[in-house]
């Protein structure tokens, strides 16, 4: 991985970006990485995505996957939560599947119907 001599905002950026094109996910999905915090040595960042169209380009609802990089020890490890989830994923580990967002969203477009405003 990378050294946590050479994690910075930026870097993180990078590293978290290639995390992302790694996991092959359909070119339909458009994200965003935002830094969150810095706290106790761990760098914290949301990855929004969301399937824009042109009849909906501000889409209705949106997943989220929230990484987390821990440069406490010599090599910084990541890891990452899916939105509404405790299970921690490692991304040497765990293979990422698109069916995950499809759920979150599917859910959120779900209880967004049954609630009248």
């Amino acid at each position: 991985m990378v050294k946590s001599s050479e994690i910075n905002e930026e870097t993180a950026i990078k590293v978290i970006d290639g995390i992302v094109k790694s996991w092959g996910v359909h070119e339909c999905w458009l994200y965003c990485i935002d830094f969150l915090e810095k706290a106790d040595n761990k760098l914290q960042y949301r990855v929004k995505w969301s399937i824009p169209t042109r009849r909906k380009p501000i889409p209705s609802a949106t997943a989220a996957v929230y990484f987390t990089i821990d440069i406490s020890g010599a090599e910084a490890k990541v890891s990452y939560v899916l939105e509404a989830q405790r299970l921690i994923h490692n991304p040497e580990k765990t293979v990422f599947r698109e069916k995950w967002l499809k759920d979150i969203i599917t859910t959120k477009t779900m209880m967004m119907d049954d609630v009248t405003f």
